[in-house]
C-alpha cells in the first residue's frame, strides 16, 4: 500500500513538471469538481486505467472508510480495483487490480464507491478505461470555501485541544479533592475466566461516597483481542476506563469503574462486572458478587 501511495506522489510530481500528458499519450490532466448544492448529490465519474494510479482529493476529512462495491479486501481478493484510504488525510487512491481475471466483455469494468464526509456524501462511479483516458488526479472543492474550510479545520483543532486541557485540569482537581476526603483501599481477588480471557477485581478504594473498583483483563490466547464495553451491574453503568484496549498474548490491561453510593443499603451491591470482546469471537467474561 505504501509503495502504491509513493508511486502516486512520484507520478503526480512528474505530471506537474513534465510535458503535456495528452501529447505524450499519458493520462488526463487534473480535474476539478465543484461541489455545490446540486452537484454534491450527483454520481461523479472517475476513470482509472492499467498502469495508472488515480488520486482523489476532498475538501474536508473523510469520516469513515469508503464503501466500495468491487474492491480488493479481506473477503474479496478478486476485486476489480484496489482502494487505499488514509484516516489522517483528505484523499484516497484507486487503481485497477490486474489480477482480476474473472472479467469478460459482457461484464462492466466499473464499481461504485461511497465517500462520507462531515457535510456531504459523495457517490463515485469508478471505471476501468484505457490508460490515455484515465484520470491522474481529481480534486473536489467547495465553491469559494477553500480558505474558509481550512480556517474552520484549524479552529476546530484548537477548540478540541483546549477542551482536552480543561478536562484534564478538572480531572486533576477532582483527584486531589478526593484524596483530601477520608479514604482507604481493600485488596480483592475475585477472578473469572472465559476461554483465554481472564478478568480479576484486584482492589476497591473508598473516597467518601465514591467507590473505585480496580480490575485487570489478561489475554492468555495467542491471537490478539480487542476489549469493547465494560459494564457494571448488568449494563446500568458503562464508564470503565482501561489502560489499553488491544491486548497481545499475555498482555494485561488495568481498568477502573467508579460507583457513587446512595443512601439505600442495597446500593452497596452485590455488583456484576462484565467485560466484552469487541471483535473476533465476541466473548464476555463476568465477575459477580462484588460487595462494596
Amino acid at each position: 500500500m505504501i509503495e502504491m501511495t509513493a508511486m502516486a506522489i512520484v507520478f503526480m510530481a512528474g505530471m506537474a513538471t513534465g510535458p503535456n500528458p495528452s501529447a505524450a499519450g499519458g493520462v488526463q490532466e487534473t480535474r476539478q469538481i465543484v461541489l455545490d448544492e446540486k452537484s454534491a448529490g450527483k454520481v461523479h465519474r472517475i476513470r482509472t486505467g492499467r498502469g495508472a494510479v488515480t488520486t482523489l482529493e476532498f475538501p474536508e476529512d473523510v469520516e469513515e472508510a469508503p464503501k466500495c462495491g468491487d474492491c480488493v479486501g479481506q473477503t474479496n481478493e478478486d476485486g476489480l480495483f484496489h482502494l487505499e484510504w488514509n484516516k489522517q488525510g483528505r484523499y484516497l487512491t484507486v487503481w485497477p487490480n490486474h489480477a482480476a481475471a474473472r472479467r469478460s466483455s459482457s461484464v462492466d469494468n466499473a464499481t461504485t464507491i461511497l465517500v462520507r464526509m462531515e457535510h456531504a456524501t459523495l457517490t463515485l462511479f469508478v471505471e476501468w478505461v484505457e490508460r490515455r483516458k484515465s484520470d491522474s488526479r481529481v480534486v473536489f472543492v467547495y465553491p469559494e470555501r477553500k480558505a474558509e474550510s481550512e480556517y474552520l479545520r484549524v479552529e476546530k483543532a484548537k477548540l478540541e485541544a483546549e477542551a482536552e486541557a480543561r478536562i484534564a485540569d478538572e480531572a486533576g482537581k477532582r483527584f486531589v479533592e478526593a484524596f483530601r476526603e477520608p479514604h482507604h483501599c481493600e485488596t480483592k481477588s475475585a477472578r473469572s475466566r472465559n476461554d483465554f480471557i481472564v478478568l480479576e477485581v484486584t482492589e476497591i478504594c473508598y473516597f467518601g461516597r465514591q467507590v473505585v473498583i480496580v480490575f485487570t483483563v489478561e489475554n492468555r490466547g495467542k491471537a490478539p483481542m480487542a476489549i469493547g464495553a465494560v459494564e457494571l451491574n448488568k449494563g446500568q453503568r458503562k464508564q470503565g476506563e482501561l489502560s489499553q484496549t488491544t491486548l497481545e498474548f499475555q498482555q494485561v490491561s488495568t481498568g477502573v469503574e467508579v460507583v457513587t453510593l446512595g443512601d439505600r443499603e442495597d446500593s452497596r451491591g452485590p455488583y456484576e462486572l462484565t467485560v466484552y470482546e469487541s471483535s473476533g469471537k465476541h466473548r464476555a467474561v463476568k465477575v459477580g458478587g462484588v460487595e462494596l
